[in-house]
């Protein structure tokens, strides 16, 4: 079917009723799209509208479909077929977007890898993946032999720009088919695909608008649409999803022209006259304590959502303060990867004097606190129709037999039903909203020949939020720096993996009667006079 010829039908509504996914009871909505290339139709009816501004481009939603409709048939000419498996290695921009779409048009499944990886670790997903297509920002000789395709996004730029008006074709998928792969560090090491299928993402985003009053199928077409400023990554769940949901409302995204930079902020901020803002706490943080902040106009922002790490009460009151337009509207999420993305939410009154809290579960999601102590705190576990059907190429399933996925997280309730994360039972830091698995980085460092032992921990940052930090003990002998295991590190992991505090010793971890480290006992103990090449 074509998206000139395919009737805006009533795909959406707000009933939830009882279903059946992958076996199990679960809430559903029982009005839905059946697949993720349908929103381009809902699209359509802000179609003169600006979509996407970054720097000095400007496409309307029209442009951005004939733009989709180009690049997919050139993919189509590389070999991409139904379910083929594409990655896409880039930072946000017109060309990582547009091309995002094709593959939803062609019905492939587009793979999002992190930019950030190094080398080492994109090779490594890439013999995972085993893809059709790979197409980047880097030189293709960066990710070793491989039998996929390569294209660069840079090749895809003219097919953006201009040429033919094409109709735009959209291919029947079925909704629990792969619409999606999206990275999540976990506890486990390397980075592990997490596949979502055309259900998962439309449960989740119907999740949002629903809570938002933003389902298309409420909107008159005279909606203004919100002025989105997205500086968290496409590659990130978050960040995606920001997109779909201001494509679906008629609004504009606001991309950065490069990499993140405080003012670059403030001068779009001023300029396109942004509302929206959706964010992770340190960017946001940046932001308010630049020097120039007061310089610029941000009056236009009223809403300020963060994720990817818990948010600072202190924080929400500076952005009150830093934005006087957001009111009651500076939000907090709280989510999971595996689960599809957001399960509780919340603003406003639902959060002033609440911290801690996240909000209250969205309308399919099922929350529960497994084996709460004396004061209710336990593991959070979902279940939601967002849920994952698991992670690629490992057939282990995420979800116990009834549907529930546990978060890793430790929660509790109020008696109003507020949820509040307390703090976490699985290994994983997280520096500036980017997930770092602890045993990932222990395993890259403890290859060094003079290093023994070593346990990654996280400790505070107050522009991070966490920082990665490494207790190592060194063989007898070892005439080894912070600096040089820093330089090892960095040849097979990202730069946000990278330990920025090291504690080099001599003498042994703590550990318990299985012989196992006491992390936080490391936490307790790191020096306070800490310093390069501290040797204890």
């Amino acid at each position: 079917m074509t998206i000139e010829t395919t009737e805006a039908a009533p795909r959406w509504g707000t009933r939830v009723v009882q279903g059946i996914v992958a076996g199990h009871e679960c809430k559903v909505y029982e009005q839905r799209p059946r697949s993720v290339a349908e929103l381009l139709v809902d699209a359509q009816r802000w179609a003169e509208r600006d979509f996407i501004v970054q720097g000095a481009r400007r496409i309307t939603g029209a442009q951005h479909a004939h733009a989709v409709a180009r690049v997919a048939r050139m993919l189509r000419e590389h070999g991409v077929r139904t379910r083929d498996p594409v990655v896409l290695l880039g930072y946000n921009h017109i060309e990582w977007l547009v091309t995002f779409w094709a593959l939803q048009a062609l019905g492939a499944t587009a793979v999002l890898g992190n930019a950030w990886w190094s080398d080492t670790e994109t090779t490594t997903v890439l013999e995972t993946v085993r893809p059709t297509l790979v197409i980047s920002d880097r030189a293709r000789e960066r990710f070793g032999p491989g039998d996929a395709g390569f294209i660069s996004f840079s090749e895809l730029r003219p097919f953006v720009e201009a040429g033919e008006e094409l109709p735009l074709d959209l291919t029947p998928v079925d909704e629990e088919w792969p619409a999606w792969v999206i990275f999540s560090s976990g506890t486990t090491g390397h980075a592990k695909g997490v596949v979502m299928s055309h259900r998962s993402v439309i449960a989740n985003i119907q999740n949002v608008l629903t809570l938002t009053g933003r389902l298309p199928s409420e909107l008159p077409p005279s909606h203004r649409g919100t002025v989105s400023l997205v500086s968290m990554p496409l590659f990130h769940l978050a960040g995606i999803q920001i997109s779909l949901m201001s494509m679906l409302s008629g609004g504009k995204l606001v991309f950065l022209a490069g990499k993140f930079d405080p003012l670059e902020v403030l001068r779009l901020m001023e300029r396109e006259r942004v509302r929206s803002w959706g964010s992770v706490p340190t960017m946001v943080s940046r932001v308010i304590q630049h020097p120039d902040f007061g310089k610029y106009d941000t009056s236009s922002v009223s809403s300020v959502q963060m994720g990817g790490a818990a948010v600072p009460h202190a924080l929400r009151l500076e952005v009150q303060q830093a934005f006087p337009n957001t009111r009651r509207r500076v939000g907090s999420m709280y989510g999971l990867t595996e689960a599809g993305g957001v399960l509780a939410a919340g603003s406003g009154d639902d959060l002033e004097g609440k911290p801690g809290c996240v909000g209250k579960p969205l309308p399919s999601v099922e929350i529960v606190i497994r084996n709460p102590d004396a004061q209710g705190v336990g593991e959070i576990a979902a279940r939601a129709p967002s849920a994952t059907s698991g992670y690629l190429g490992d057939p282990t399933p995420i979800a116990d037999a009834d549907g529930w996925v546990l978060t890793g997280d430790l929660g509790r309730f109020d008696d109003a039903g507020y949820l509040y994360i307390v703090g976490r039972s699985k290994d994983t830091i997280i520096r500036g909203g980017e997930n770092i698995a602890s045993v990932h980085v222990e395993s890259v460092l403890r290859t060094h020949p003079d290093v023994l032992d070593v346990a990654v921990v996280p400790l505070p940052d107050a522009d991070l939020g966490e920082e990665v930090a490494a207790a190592v003990v060194l063989r007898h002998g070892a005439a080894i720096s912070s600096e040089d295991l820093r330089a090892y590190a960095s040849r097979e992991l990202g730069k946000f993996e990278v330990p920025s505090r090291w504690w080099l010793r001599h003498d042994p971890l703590p550990t318990n009667a299985s012989g196992k480290t006491i992390k936080r006992e490391v936490i307790a103990r790191w020096p306070a006079n800490e310093a390069t090449g501290v040797m204890q």
